[in-house]
């Protein structure tokens, strides 16, 4: 590619071939897509209208995805506190228990005694 016409690309008087474009990319060592601006590469800024809703969809989905462990962590936590509680509630009944089996053993050794 002469000089001239390098200069007339940057000027923008003039556009590059696809295969210009190309070789320039190649010349360089970076991928052709780079070399354009985004309002003059059709797939690159038509890729990009995209990107946005697709960004929306999946915070979205994430948004979703975060109140629902909420709520299953909320009911989760209810469930386990219940259980503490009845488990709380059966620690003293077996203390009851245990000490009424005491207090009997004691009454039936002092009947026993008489």
């Amino acid at each position: 590619i002469a000089p001239s016409v390098i200069s007339r690309y940057l000027s923008g008087q003039n556009q590059p071939s696809r295969d210009n474009i190309i070789t320039i990319g190649n010349y360089l060592d970076t991928h052709p897509q780079s070399l354009l601006s985004s309002s003059d590469a059709p797939e690159s800024s038509e890729s990009s209208r995209h990107i946005p809703s697709d960004k929306d969809k999946i915070i979205h989905v994430q948004d979703k995805l975060i109140q629902s462990l909420q709520k299953q962590n909320i009911s989760q936590s209810h469930y386990i506190n219940a259980l503490f509680k009845e488990l709380g509630e059966a620690k003293i009944e077996i203390k009851e228990l245990e000490d009424w089996k005491a207090t009997s053993k004691e009454r039936h050794a002092k009947k026993r005694k008489k």
